[in-house]
């Protein structure tokens, strides 16, 4: 797999800069072209959810349009001079499969529609950490993760200055673990060192002959094995702190849920990675 189109998902009221960051970092390692969407919500189907006392007041469907454009124009004033800086302005003259630019589209829509569709046709999604206390953040990081098929990298509130310097594969030999390595690949060539974190169950079966060290070994890319630890519940706390331990930059693991809903149940290590997790983390469903 190779990754040659990024996409940023932005909304109104919520800081971007740090999904345009890193998404720069990528893209200019792997050559992609980085395309940050925002989306506001169709003013009508807003005011309708709006409590009668608040319509009242006057938040109605030409207030929350007014209110949208305007959060638009400023967001894009924000994306351009990012974009300047970094030098990713598209070149009309340049063909697009050799561009390595950031381009912003607008779109009026409910958040998981937007992410599901431009997702399906990018090749990595990037995501803030959801926040209980912001809905937003959860709809999209479900539907980045559960809708869209691709590689979804979730940030924490603080990212480290170098994503690539050391990539630790939490392994269990699941399906969904395989299509996060798949999607971490053109990550993982990159990557100065790889390592590979296992329960106890999952262990024996890495180095053995067709396990993953020599699937790794075959793409090109070196790894070695993590501490080994952790059974059931225990996992997820064992890969964070074996994570910290080796100083790790990017987790990469599959994304597990109980439900295929809309309110996804996430799978238990899946939960307790994303909650504690204070480095990126490359997901797959």
């Amino acid at each position: 797999m190779t990754i040659r189109d990024i996409f940023v998902p932005v909304f109104p009221g919520f800081p971007f800069a740090p999904q345009l960051d890193v998404a720069a970092d990528l893209a200019l390692r792997l050559k992609a072209h980085i395309n940050a969407v925002f989306t506001r919500p169709d003013p009508l189907f807003a005011a309708a959810a709006v409590p009668e006392m608040i319509a009242a007041a006057g938040v109605v469907a030409d207030t929350i349009e007014r209110d949208g454009k305007h959060a638009a124009v400023a967001a894009f004033a924000a994306f351009d001079r990012w974009r300047t800086a970094y030098g990713l302005v598209p070149d009309e003259n340049e063909p697009a499969e050799n561009s390595i630019a950031a381009t912003w589209h607008e779109r009026v829509a409910p958040v998981e529609a937007t992410i599901a569709q431009v997702g399906r046709l990018s090749d990595l999604v990037i995501v803030v950490k959801p926040d209980p206390y912001e809905i937003v953040t959860e709809e999209a990081f479900v539907a980045a993760v559960f809708e869209t098929g691709r590689p979804t990298l979730v940030l924490p509130p603080r990212v480290p200055q170098c994503l690539f310097h050391h990539v630790v594969i939490a392994w269990n030999g699941s399906l969904q673990a395989a299509r996060a390595i798949d999607g971490a690949m053109p990550v993982l060539y990159h990557a100065d060192k790889v390592s590979i974190f296992a329960s106890l169950e999952t262990a024996e079966a890495i180095s053995q002959p067709l396990g993953l060290i020599e699937h790794l070994a075959r793409h090109g890319i070196e790894a070695g094995c993590l501490k080994i630890e952790g059974t059931g519940d225990d996992v997820g706390e064992a890969l964070l702190q074996s994570a910290a331990e080796s100083h790790a930059t990017m987790i990469v693991m599959g994304a597990y849920a109980h439900s295929r809903a809309r309110e996804a149940i996430l799978g238990g290590v899946t939960r307790h990675v994303l909650k504690h997790a204070d480095i990126p983390v490359l997901m797959m469903h």
